[in-house]
């Protein structure tokens, strides 16, 4: 079975673009200020493009939509040129540079550059400006200084993420801002205005679908539809974590119960579901997760549970009996972004866990880092001595998907393997792939 939609070799299918600043807590002030001057702002990730100014649209002779989502490399007039600049700017940290980029017409632009790379792993800013002018100030502060104070700040309210539509004010104009963000949570959940989309997780080696991945989408009333990462910052509250957390549990499951289960002999697709720490310590989620399971009449080897890596530094006796009621019933337990932090590896062993998924952000790193490369390598090798399974999430290159197959870890997802999908685009596909 193929990715659900997608003929082997083609191209990964597009999806409306939704910038997510939350990568950056402040990017989306700085742009905005920014758009007053000359100088164009582009902010990346290793590999894609997150968010661009006007004036970066103009040097580049694109519109937004042409820009924001799509790969850094597309910049570029060959591979070669677009290997060499990241090689430059984003991993040896040159600051200044002239660089040639490709116009959508067929020609090219020489462009002065400069970066602040690494304003937090994996994302950086790039200000651009025509060959021959020097874009020594912004106003009265020199560019270096206001690239650092954007870096600073990235830093600093990583903590309390931007979220759209809400002035960045200090003191109780934000307080306020977030509450009503968190109202508006409030609202979405008790009125039907959330949906789900699902990741396919794929069995690198044969393109088969293992699994579907859900992810919580908001349909907002002004900014449209949501991903989680631009509203999860207001979400405060745990008992509104747990409830949200609930209802993407309840509703995946009446999902994939009606997926095909597949050719006979060959393992159904599973359903993975990522759970807050919120939820594990809310009430008795052992037997929240049995109703469910019976409600939807889902078998529980059918169901995965994504946990947060944080829980191998919580010393819970109740956590850890939840965790083996778990097991028990056959629900498979994962932690997932593992390699973000510094966890207890020795605690891996302590739950019973049949998988670790790595941090997107070290499979980002391979073919360009050869930290992350070592990371990777070693949680691997670490991984089948403690007789668990890897996952790479994030996958973006072939030559990623390879590096990992080197490894024996042959379950991928990410963008290489195509965009999350509507519950009903991936049911679709599933059926299609199975007929």
């Amino acid at each position: 079975m193929n990715i659900p939609g997608r003929p082997p070799g083609a191209p990964p299918p597009a999806e409306p673009f939704v910038p997510d600043l939350s990568e950056g807590a402040e990017a989306g002030v700085y742009l905005a200020l920014l758009e007053l001057i000359d100088e164009g702002l582009i902010i990346t990730g290793d590999e894609f493009i997150l968010d661009a100014n006007s004036a970066a649209c103009r040097l580049l002779g694109r519109d937004y939509r042409q820009i924001a989502g799509r790969s850094l490399s597309a910049l570029f007039p060959t591979e070669e040129a677009f290997l060499d600049v990241r090689a430059r700017l984003l991993i040896q940290g040159e600051r200044r540079s002239l660089i040639t980029v490709a116009l959508p017409e067929g020609s090219t632009r020489e462009l002065q550059v400069l970066c602040a790379p690494r304003l937090r792993p994996g994302l950086h800013a790039l200000i651009l400006s025509p060959a021959g002018t020097h874009p020594q100030r912004l106003g009265q502060r020199s560019v270096d200084t206001t690239a650092q104070h954007f870096a600073s700040h990235i830093e600093a309210d990583q903590l309390r993420s931007l979220m759209p539509g809400v002035r960045m004010i200090e003191g109780t104009a934000w307080q306020s801002g977030l509450d009503a963000f968190e109202t508006g949570l409030r609202s979405a959940l008790d009125n039907g205005n959330l949906a789900l989309h699902f990741q396919p997780l794929v069995e690198a080696r044969s393109g088969r679908l293992c699994a579907g991945e859900a992810l919580l989408r908001w349909q907002h009333p002004e900014l449209g539809l949501l991903p989680f990462g631009r509203f999860k910052g207001a979400l405060r509250d745990p008992q509104l974590i747990a409830r949200l957390g609930d209802w993407v549990l309840n509703t995946a499951c009446r999902y994939a119960r009606l997926w095909p289960t597949g050719p006979a002999g060959q393992q159904p697709v599973r359903l993975t579901v990522n759970v807050a720490t919120e939820q594990l310590l809310h009430g008795d989620f052992a037997e929240c997760v049995r109703l469910v399971l019976e409600d939807s009449n889902l078998a529980p080897e059918r169901l995965e549970l994504d946990l947060d890596e944080k829980i191998l530094e919580t010393d819970s006796p109740s956590l850890l009996q939840t965790m083996k009621m778990l097991s028990a019933m056959g629900v498979r337990l994962a932690i997932d972004d593992f390699g973000r932090g510094m966890s207890s590896i020795r605690r891996l062993k302590r739950y019973p866990l049949k998988t670790i998924k790595l941090d997107p952000d070290l499979v980002r790193g391979v073919g360009h880092d050869e930290e992350c490369e070592a990371v990777v390598e070693a949680i691997a090798g670490m991984a089948a001595t403690l007789g668990l399974e890897v996952f790479a999430r994030g996958v973006e290159t072939r030559a990623q998907q390879d590096f990992l197959c080197a490894l024996d870890c042959h379950l991928q997802q990410g963008p290489l393997f195509g965009p999350p999908l509507s519950a009903q685009a991936f049911a679709r596909g599933l059926r299609a792939a199975t007929q």
